[in-house]
């Protein structure tokens, strides 16, 4: 049951991000006439203060909130994959220059190190994703750097050595392909902390702009009106909730799997 309920909401969300395409013109659509109006017909989860429908927005938010998560992690993976696998295989001074690199990275307050970057960049949506994942690459090193630090010394990466395979071919044939299991895991708990991140950021007004929607931009909107409508905050603030504790169980489940 624990498995299935995680698949159940990620199946969910991708009926969402199908229906997304749809929904976006009533998502943007204001109508003076039904500001913060209560869940009924034909607005399942209510209006907010400009008239938009707040089903449209959570649709559509799903699928710039979620695109987000998922190219910061990403971009995480592949930092993380090729600087562990290098520090790993290579040893010696390339690896404590990463490791040095790594603890340095882990010595910043990460949200703060985002908020900076953030404020000198701008906060585009592309921006965003690529600054959370060039800040959450550590753990992904880490996890690398150890699988092939194991790996390296194994009768299968010696056999090829010995045939005369070169770096390029034992790293991208060999090490990176049988350190990807952790990997991974990894990657399903970065989720829910890339989904948390975004959500903040854009709750702080520096996330997600407006007039696109996301989760946390729409958290944002209900802030003014929370005594008066208490549907802005409740339906995005549980989907952030859902999503995050799924990817947490199914990060968990996968851990177990893998023995971590």
């Amino acid at each position: 049951m624990s498995k299935l309920l995680p698949l159940a909401w990620f199946i969910f969300l991708g009926g969402i991000l199908l229906a997304a395409p749809f929904m976006v013109e009533r998502s943007v659509t204001m109508d003076f006439t039904h500001v913060l109006e209560p869940p009924a017909w034909p607005y399942l989860l209510g209006t907010d203060s400009l008239g938009r429908d707040l089903l449209s927005r959570l649709v559509c938010g799903a699928g710039i909130s979620l695109g987000v998560s998922f190219l910061a992690v990403f971009v995480s993976i592949v930092v993380g994959t090729l600087l562990g696998a290098l520090a790993g295989y290579r040893g010696g001074l390339m690896d404590r220059a990463v490791m040095a690199f790594v603890d340095l990275f882990l010595c910043f307050p990460v949200f703060f190190l985002i908020l900076a970057v953030v404020a000198i960049l701008g906060p585009s949506i592309w921006n965003i994703a690529v600054i959370i994942g060039l800040t959450s690459w550590m753990g992904t090193a880490r996890l690398v750097r150890a699988e092939v630090l194991s790996l390296r010394e194994r009768e299968f990466v010696l056999a090829a050595r010995a045939l005369g395979a070169g770096r390029k071919h034992l790293l991208f044939q060999h090490l990176i392909p049988n350190a990807m299991g952790p990997v991974l895991v990894n990657a399903v708990l970065g989720i829910a902390s890339a989904i948390l991140m975004e959500a903040g950021l854009s709750f702080l007004g520096i996330g997600v702009q407006p007039p696109a929607p996301s989760w946390g931009n729409i958290l944002t909107d209900a802030k003014a009106t929370l005594g008066v409508a208490w549907w802005l905050a409740l339906f995005p603030g549980l989907m952030i909730f859902f999503t995050v504790l799924s990817a947490n169980l199914l990060g968990e489940e996968a851990q177990k799997r893998y023995h971590l």
